[in-house]
């Protein structure tokens, strides 16, 4: 399989702009000897001399991708693995097709066998009464959380009330303890979706205009989730998934992966990526769109600089088995195995303005408080007004306002050259949010503010 990964692809891998910078640097083929590669070109290592006494194992599995390396850094993937990976990129006939060495293939082994999921070790060998013990367990755990929750989301219910009856003028002159102090409480009643969204309105109070109406809509997308919640006893399955997600109570990953979760297989583009530190915890959103016409939400974290627990790249093909949670809407999901696929580029087909409108009235008659939902126009332009925003414009003159910097604006009006193009964003009911374009097979990331 013959890879197609671009520099500026590897470099978003990067930890920091340093090991960026220290990757180009080292991606010289002064730096490097034994450079070698798999017969099917999945795996490429080499030894880069560092400052040590003996050269650095640098390996890396361009079907995840993966890295490893015996330096000490503790930034992943380092710049040696960065650097790896772009002289391939620049210099392939470096690297010659060899049999894998044993350091290689003992890391490769290693992958293979920790990337397939098994039953966790506690539960191996339990009998059916210690695993019925343990289940009782987890469902009084569960049942206490729950009244946890409750507790805190009827005195957040009458703290809305109260709200709404002063007026929300009166809440311009709190300070942002105010709502901050409100966070915290529903984060000790393990709700923390719930004080995501009570942040959220300290934020709203901070802008200098047309914030009246922001704060409105935020105070009753959090009212309805509590009115819903109190009758969760009523509601079906998939609605009670939506407002459990809603509050911050996440389903089992363990649960949904045996079987809980709808699997589907397609080849799915990561065709829109951006990274937001959230709680000192840092997200990379990635949006998949398959081939079948299906979008596909994941969510990978990390502390510090450690890697994200999944590792995707904007702009490449991956067949891929995904585990969607469960809920009124197909969106959040697990991947269950993956394989990256960058050298086939099949067309996505996207949608035009109204029908986009339209699948979102249809999403939002299901989950009311919906945030985002996902949107791939085809054949749109972008256009500055006289007003000075920009708008999406496709072929029946229907237009979506978009939020973005001026020079997002530009690089899109560039790169378009005033042909159609396909476009992938997030829109939140008012704004489009634009991650990526595609014309003629080719494909632009890009650059989000990070939020």
């Amino acid at each position: 399989m013959t890879f197609e990964f671009t520099a500026e692809q590897v470099l978003e891998l990067a930890p920091d702009s340093a090991a960026a910078k220290a990757g180009r640097d080292l991606s010289t083929a002064a730096k490097w000897k034994n450079l070698g590669k798999s017969g099917d070109s999945n795996s490429i290592w080499g030894h880069c001399q560092g400052s040590g006494s003996s050269p650095y194992q640098t390996r890396a599995d361009l079907s995840g991708p993966a890295f490893k390396c015996s330096c000490p850094s503790r930034k992943f993937p380092c710049k040696h693995s960065l650097a790896l990976i772009l002289l391939y990129i620049s210099q392939g006939s470096l690297f010659s097709e060899s049999e894998i060495p044993s350091w290689v293939a003992e890391w490769l082994a290693t992958r293979a066998i920790t990337g397939t999921r098994q039953k966790r070790k506690d539960d191996v060998d339990k009998t059916s009464e210690q695993l019925e013990e343990l289940l009782q367990s987890k469902d009084k755990r569960k049942r206490d959380r729950l009244s946890k929750v409750q507790a805190g989301i009827e005195e957040l219910e009458l703290f809305v009330i109260d709200l709404m009856r002063q007026g929300i003028g009166s809440v311009k002159k709190q300070p942002f303890t105010f709502w901050k102090n409100r966070a915290a409480r529903l984060v000790d009643a393990q709700a923390p979706g719930l004080a995501r969204l009570i942040s959220e309105c300290g934020e709203i109070c901070a802008r200098t205009h047309d914030w009246e109406n922001a704060l409105i809509d935020k105070l009753s997308t959090i009212n309805l989730i509590c009115r819903t919640f109190l009758k969760i006893d009523q509601l079906s399955p998939e609605l009670k998934a939506d407002v459990l997600t809603a509050i911050g109570i996440n389903q089992s990953q363990d649960e949904l992966l045996s079987g809980a979760g709808e699997s589907v297989q397609d080849l799915w583009l990561v065709v829109g990526q951006y990274n937001y530190t959230q709680d000192r915890l840092r997200v990379q959103k990635s949006w998949l769109w398959g081939k079948k016409g299906q979008s596909a939400l994941v969510l990978s974290f990390a502390h510090g600089n450690a890697p994200f627990d999944v590792m995707l790249i904007a702009g490449i093909f991956y067949h891929a088995e995904l585990v969607f949670y469960q809920g009124s809407l197909r969106q959040r999901a697990l991947i269950k195995t993956k394989n990256s696929e960058p050298a086939v580029a099949p067309f996505l087909e996207g949608s035009s303005v109204d029908r986009a409108l339209t699948s979102y009235a249809e999403a939002l008659a299901k989950t009311p408080w919906l945030d985002t939902m996902p949107m791939l126009l085809q054949e749109v332009i972008p256009h500055k007004s006289s007003d000075g925003k920009w708008w999406l414009i496709d072929d029946n003159k229907s237009a979506l306002p978009l939020i973005a910097r001026e020079e997002i604006g530009w690089q899109l009006t560039s790169y378009s050259g005033g042909q159609p193009l396909s476009l992938f964003g997030e829109w939140d009911g008012t704004t489009l949010k634009p991650l990526s374009a595609l014309k003629d097979g080719s494909y632009l990331k890009l650059q989000t503010v990070e939020v």
